[in-house]
């Protein structure tokens, strides 16, 4: 898939060869939220799993969507971010137009750490300011 810009997807070797951005309040609980951006994309996955982590990949734009409606404090997706709130208080991300898309699983404490990172700015496509993991 090419963006509208022309940038082409990442591709597999590529995403595996960049580290992941976490948000800087997740600390050193298990699993956070990572993001790698590439261009006009920004690929999500579980930091903790690096390689090995399941991975959507979302134009930059509908990314920084998601998360500037996550800091007004709201619980939805945008454009191609499929966010969904779990009872437990976790949440998943998958991608809405991608039927072979991995569902991503957070949970609460997850959720907490993200929602703080972007809340602080973290965690934007433009601007991935928060703790680098190598």
């Amino acid at each position: 898939m090419i963006h509208p810009s022309g940038d082409p997807r990442p591709t597999s070797a590529e995403i595996t060869e960049q580290s992941f951005t976490k948000s800087s309040f997740s600390g050193g609980q298990g699993s956070c939220v990572g993001i790698k951006r590439f261009g006009d994309w920004t690929v999500v996955g579980k930091h903790e799993l690096a390689a090995a982590s399941p991975t959507l990949i979302f134009p930059r734009a509908d990314w920084d969507g998601f998360c500037a409606l996550v800091a007004r404090g709201e619980r939805t997706g945008v454009g191609e971010v499929a966010a969904a709130f779990t009872s437990d208080g976790g949440f998943t991300l998958t991608e809405t137009s991608n039927v072979g898309a991995p569902t991503i699983v957070y949970d609460r404490d997850e959720w907490e750490a993200f929602k703080l990172g972007v809340e602080a700015g973290e965690l934007r496509s433009g601007d991935p300011r928060g703790t680098l993991v190598s």
